[in-house]
């Protein structure tokens, strides 16, 4: 991949994040000052609670099934254990297995694992009916585990978004800077 290629692949990722941060910093009315008076619950969403309340077991190597209707239906819970807001993993559609929210497949896509975007809406409508402040995880950095494969993760779905496959050793960091920006 020539280097002009790459700067423009960058461009368009930084563009895209850019303009997502700031539509994220317009429409939130809180600083970081006033989240420091907040008391933070952390909830992984297919961890926490299942829309039915079942709380059986499963194989935690896959999507075990909380949702966002769970996270909703346990705010009770959260608040009587004194908290005001909430931090959940991301909810983006993510690639096989990625229950946690780091794996992301689509920007454009809410996980329908997790439930779906009125869903999403609800539960920060209650939460904002409770005064429970809601923080929603993202990831500006990476894609699922694709390999080579860039169609599945969407709107990058061409390797000229992408480095060429190299393997990037511990002896490159701080040695061999260009490699690890380029290659």
């Amino acid at each position: 991949m020539s280097i002009n290629r790459l700067r423009t692949a960058v461009m368009k990722k930084v563009l895209l994040f850019t303009v997502f941060f700031i539509l994220i910093s317009r429409f939130s009315t809180k600083n970081k000052n006033e989240w420091k008076t907040r008391s933070i619950y952390q909830v992984l969403t297919d961890r926490f609670a299942r829309s039915n309340g079942d709380t059986s077991g499963c194989d935690l190597s896959q999507y075990c099934g909380g949702t966002f209707k769970g996270i909703k239906n346990n705010l009770d819970y959260i608040q009587d254990l004194g908290f005001n807001a909430i931090w959940i993993s991301p909810i983006l559609e993510n690639t096989h297995n990625g229950y946690h929210g780091y794996h992301m497949k689509n920007l454009y896509n809410i996980n329908p694992y997790f439930g779906t975007e009125q869903e999403f809406i609800d539960l920060v409508n209650e939460c904002h009916k409770r005064d429970v402040w809601v923080m929603v995880d993202v990831v500006a950095n990476h894609a699922g585990v694709v390999g080579t494969d860039y169609s599945q993760i969407y709107p990058f779905n061409d390797s000229s978004h992408y480095h060429d496959y190299c393997i990037i050793n511990g002896e490159d960091f701080g040695n061999n800077q260009y490699r690890v920006e380029v290659n």
